[in-house]
C-alpha cells in the first residue's frame, strides 16, 4: 500500500458557513460550517464526508464551475 494525496471538492454555493469571530481559529470556523461535497465522478452533492468523491489533481482539472464556485480539501488515502 502507498499513501497518495487526494482531494474532496467542497461546493461553496451549497455550503453554509459559520460566523467567524475575531478570536476564533480557522479550524473552529471550518468545523462549525455545514459543508456540501461533490460526489464521485462529479455526480451530484452530499453533506456526508464519507460519501464525497476523492479526486486527483488531474481529475480536478475537469471540474466545471467558475471562479469561487468550489474549493478542495486535501487528504491522504491508502491505495494498493
Amino acid at each position: 500500500m502507498v499513501r497518495v494525496r487526494k482531494y474532496r471538492i467542497i461546493c461553496l454555493k451549497r455550503s453554509r458557513f459559520a460566523a467567524k469571530g475575531d478570536a476564533d481559529f480557522i479550524s473552529d470556523w471550518y468545523g462549525g460550517s455545514e459543508l456540501i461535497y461533490w460526489m464521485p465522478e462529479f455526480s451530484g452533492y452530499t453533506q456526508f464526508k464519507h460519501e464525497a468523491g476523492l479526486y486527483s489533481l488531474e481529475s480536478i482539472a475537469d471540474a466545471a464551475g467558475s471562479h469561487g464556485d468550489w474549493l478542495i480539501e486535501p487528504i491522504w488515502v491508502e491505495e494498493i
